[in-house]
This record gives C-alpha cells, structure tokens and sequence, in this order.
C-alpha cells in the first residue's frame, strides 16, 4: 500500500508498505480522511522519522477480524491501546495507563499517512449514513478539547474563556458552547486566524493580542465576577493574568503544551481557590462523547475543515511547511483525502 513516511527530517517520502492484516484484537481500517495535527510537527521535525504519520482518521471497515462489523462499514477510530487491567482502565481514565502510548497508531506505529490503518477494534465508532464522513477524523482533536473543558463544570449561564485559537482552540470554543455556556471569548494571535474565529455562531468574540485595545477588549467582556473557566489551548510561559480572570472557586485548564516552563503567583490562586487541570489525552467515554457531538451538530464542526489535500508527498509537504513554518497559516483543520 502507498504510505508517506517522516524521511529525512522535515521531509515525506512516500514509500510501499505491507498491507496490515487484522489479528487479534485488531482491525484493518480503508483510510478515507486523515487529517493533520499539530503534534505531527513533532514527528515531522525528528521524532517520527521512518514512521507513517495519521492518528485522527476515518474510514471504511476493510477487515474486522472478530468484530461485528461489515466490510464497508463507515467508521471512525481512537488510537488507543491501554491494557484494560490497570487501576486506571478499570476507572474509566485510559489516557493514564501507561501502556496507552505502545502500538498507538500514528505516533509509535504506522498511521493514517497509509491507505490502510491497524487499530484496536474495541475503540471502533460507527458513522452514520448522513454524517459527513470528514467529521470522523476530527473526533481526536475533539476528544481532546471536550475532556479539558469538561474540568470547567460548565453551568447555565456560564462565560468561558479560551485563551489560544489554533484547532484545538477552536473546538473547546465549541465544546464549551454545546455544553451549555452562555458566551466563549477567544483570544488569539494571527490576525487571519482571529477573524475566522470570528464567524462561529459558538465564539461571542475572538480578540488579538496584537490590537492597542486589546486589554481594554478583554476587560469588556470578562464578567464583573470573572469567567467561570479559563482554557489554555496555547501554552501559555505566564499564568499570573489567566488567573486574575477568573472568577474565585473557577477553573484553569492547561491543553497547550508550547511553552517548556510557565511561572505564576501563588497568593492568588490560593485567595481563589482555583482548580487546576491539565489535558493531553481523553478516555474513551470522551471519544464516544466526542463522536455524537459531531453526529448532532454537523453544522457545527465542518466548517472547521477547511482544506483536503490528496496523499502525494510533495502536496502534503507544502501543507506541513504552510502550517508549521511559513507564519502565515489561514487553516483551521486539513485533511488528507483517499480515493475510495
């Protein structure tokens, strides 16, 4: 089958690799859509050299094995392989176990980069009929974002912030609003991005850092009490005016993992007595979660793909520099598209 593999560093190759075949408890996955995450970066600047990339997918049910599924079936898949025996699976937290991360497609095995993907079949979610299948490979970074702003409680009436605007960004703006908030404010950097943001029905207002006005704009639209939750989806170094944001007895969520050290003032988040939560993964219940949101508010997420590109190695190279180095990224969410 045609994968694209991480080779040298900051290139892709596309190569021929063995079609996986199902086996125990895994299945064969036809890749339709693979879309591409930030932390492919991260493999593409050294870490996945040799590796198939592609752990937010969705596909057609090629073989599977010992499962109840169709050949054809529409589905999506969570990348997960925890060991279902340790304290934490037993809990229903499997993005702590600490096999979750062996076997895992797309960052310790071949991924979604590949016409054909090899995925646990227990963590399998069927796509209806009248779901754009496209939505099914944006269920990870969903996932991610609604188990972080999951933390925030969110009640009736609640405003919420979300402080970064990239991807995952965006989809705890909307997260947060199907959950219940009453306003979510974004704030963000690059001028395109802010005004793209802009236009969700589920952003009350997106505001650059990069405006004179900006703290006079942020302090319009903080509640006199503060926001019940903040959301970090940047990576802040500094966390000192996050917290004065929020209200006393509210919640910081930290998702962005950018910077390599971040300072603050204690007093002051212990006069409020602020929870604290950080986020990298989700656990099953949230991809399930994450998969109806989609099915019941397509109009929602789609408009968050905003391109699909086809799986030729010069064309997804292009993508990956215009993400990740051109500093000039108008993309929201970009999928690879296969032929059926």
């Amino acid at each position: 089958m045609k994968s694209l593999i991480v080779n040298p560093v900051n290139q892709f190759e596309m190569v021929d690799r063995p079609k996986p075949v199902a086996s125990g408890k895994r299945v064969v996955i036809k890749t339709k859509y693979a879309a591409i995450c930030g932390s492919d970066k991260m493999m593409w600047d050294g870490a996945g050299v040799g590796l198939v990339l592609g752990h937010e997918f969705s596909g057609y049910i090629e073989e599977p094995g010992d499962y109840p599924f169709k050949k054809g079936d529409r589905v999506c898949a969570a990348e997960f392989n925890p060991c279902g025996e340790c304290d934490f699976c037993r809990s229903g937290r499997e993005q702590l176990c600490k096999q979750m991360m062996v076997d895992n497609p797309g960052v310790s095995m071949d991924g979604a980069f590949g016409e054909y993907v090899s995925v646990r079949g227990d963590f399998v979610c069927p796509i209806p009929d009248d779901v754009p299948l496209e939505l099914g490979a944006i269920a990870e970074p969903v996932a991610v974002s609604l188990h972080g702003v999951k933390y925030c409680n969110i009640k009736k009436g609640d405003s919420i912030l979300i402080w970064g605007n990239g991807p995952i960004g965006i989809y705890a703006a909307a997260c947060a609003k199907v959950l219940g908030a009453e306003t979510v404010y974004m704030v963000g950097r690059n001028p395109g991005r802010v005004t793209f943001c802009k236009k969700f029905d589920f952003v009350d207002d997106c505001l650059s850092v990069k405006d004179a006005d900006f703290e006079e704009k942020l302090k319009a639209c903080t509640p006199e009490d503060g926001f019940a939750g903040a959301v970090d989806c940047l990576g802040l170094s500094e966390y000192d005016q996050l917290v004065s944001l929020v209200r006393s007895g509210g919640s910081i969520v930290m998702l962005g993992m950018h910077a390599q050290t971040a300072t603050f003032s204690p007093m002051p988040m212990y006069l409020k007595e602020l929870s604290i939560h950080t986020g990298l993964y989700f656990t099953w219940e949230d991809y399930k979660e994450a998969v109806k949101m989609l099915c019941e508010h397509k109009d929602v997420f789609l408009p968050t793909i905003t391109n699909k590109i086809p799986q030729d190695a010069k064309v997804v190279q292009d993508m990956f520099i215009k993400l990740f180095q051109s500093g000039n990224n108008d993309e929201c969410k970009v999928l690879l598209e296969y032929e059926d």
